[in-house]
């Protein structure tokens, strides 16, 4: 039955029998991972194509704030002075990102930001509060002195919408005037989170895996092309001779990936094909290994230094 195996090519091409139809594909195992499925973006993406709105009366402080975002990126930022305005503006150009100034006529940013949490489509938004000279606990208690004699927060108790606020919870807080590096740090913190930077270095993993294991082979000496189509083809064969006993034709070669012509017994394709098993197999373990590792840590900081190039198998196989 040897006659029925014929070759053109190295390994990218293949075996093939005259009926031309591949006996079994390679088997790689699933890869367990426990990342995200959605689209990843990376933290470029996320810091500087994100929509911001910053809403404060004060216009030089708007003006402020845009240079800082501008000349670390940003490129669609937009204004609005007063809460009325704001709430406008949200609905108008839906912000990934809210600078909001708690001390605004019309609508302050307690009322603001208590309606975007109110509302299913934007409290998810992130917030970040500012506030003036002496931090966020002082203006607060301005706040309710004032709305506790003057017009109410809202349609609600005064201390309800504060209750709420505070409850909510801003995503983060920042005392006027900022500096440069305190606000893109605070926006860093707010924007890319554990989950985003877990998922963004697996599919690190995920390309540079791909990369080793298409990257080429060492047998006995030789290099050998490890494309999946390559390894497809090996199996085939490796499956024929196993399961009806064929013999290989005299004078059977193998080409590498130099273009020379390799000559192997049975014993030895069937090596081979089992060596290559195995070590795909340890490269999606390697995979797994890494991606459990970056789980387990608790900070961006450990996310992002971590090594995913540590720990993966040799491609000069044994």
């Amino acid at each position: 039955m040897a006659e029925k195996y014929w070759w053109n090519h190295h390994l990218g091409g293949g075996p093939h029998s005259r009926s031309d139809s591949p006996i079994s594909q390679f088997r790689v195992p699933h890869a367990m991972s426990r990342s995200s499925a959605n689209k990843i973006h990376n933290k470029e993406e996320i810091m500087t194509k994100t929509r911001v709105l910053i809403i404060d009366d004060e216009r030089e402080n708007v003006r402020y704030l845009t240079t800082i975002l501008e000349e670390n990126g940003f490129k669609d930022i937009h204004g609005a002075f007063d809460g009325e305005e704001g709430l406008r503006k949200v609905k108008e150009v839906d912000p990934g990102l809210i600078l909001l100034d708690l001390r605004m006529p019309k609508k302050n940013g307690i009322f603001v930001f208590t309606e975007l949490k109110k509302s299913p489509e934007y409290q998810d938004i992130p917030v970040v509060i500012l506030t003036g000279e002496g931090g966020f606990l002082k203006h607060l208690a301005e706040l309710r002195e004032f709305h506790e004699d003057g017009e109410p927060l809202a349609d609600e108790a005064t201390e309800e919408v504060l209750s709420r606020f505070i409850t909510s919870r801003p995503d983060a807080f920042l005392e006027k005037p900022v500096e440069p590096e305190v606000l893109m740090t605070t926006i860093h913190n707010v924007l890319i989170t554990l989950e985003e930077v877990v998922a963004n270095r697996c599919r690190e993993i995920n390309a540079l895996r791909a990369q080793k294991t298409e990257g080429g082979i060492v047998f006995k000496g030789n290099a050998f092309d490890s494309s999946k189509k390559s390894r497809c083809n090996l199996t085939a064969v490796a499956a024929r001779l196993a399961s009806t006993g064929d013999t290989l034709p005299d004078g059977f070669v193998w080409r590498s990936s130099d273009n020379q012509n390799i000559s192997m017994t049975k014993e030895e394709v069937l090596a081979f094909h089992s060596t290559m098993t195995d070590w795909i197999y340890n490269n999606y373990k390697a995979s797994w290994e890494h991606k459990e590792a970056l789980n387990a840590l608790t900070t961006i900081e450990a996310v992002e230094d971590y090594d995913i190039r540590k720990g993966w198998p040799d491609n000069r196989l044994p």
